[in-house]
């Protein structure tokens, strides 16, 4: 997973994501210790912000990838580490 942390960073890897066992929820992890909590719609696929005020806003991520913004800070995520398992 890549992000850009402030306004003007570029993407790069740094950031990692946890999966929040027997939820619908993920929690983004920054380089430099802050975090931010995801939560996934199981019906549409669809994120939102969990915590603080900002929304999530979607944006051009690939066929492989979710990419999107809260506030100054930018994320893309590969699709493989949000989907669960096969089981």
């Amino acid at each position: 997973m890549t992000c850009a942390i402030g306004a003007g960073a570029a993407l790069s890897p740094g950031c990692y994501v946890e999966r929040v066992a027997g939820s619908n929820e993920f929690i983004l992890y920054h380089p430099d210790g802050g975090f931010r909590r995801l939560i996934r719609d199981s019906a549409s696929g669809n994120f939102a912000a969990r915590d603080g005020a900002e929304p999530l806003i979607l944006e051009q991520g690939g066929a492989d990838a979710v990419q999107f913004s809260i506030g100054a800070d930018r994320y893309r995520i590969p699709l493989a580490l949000l989907d669960p398992p096969n089981s």
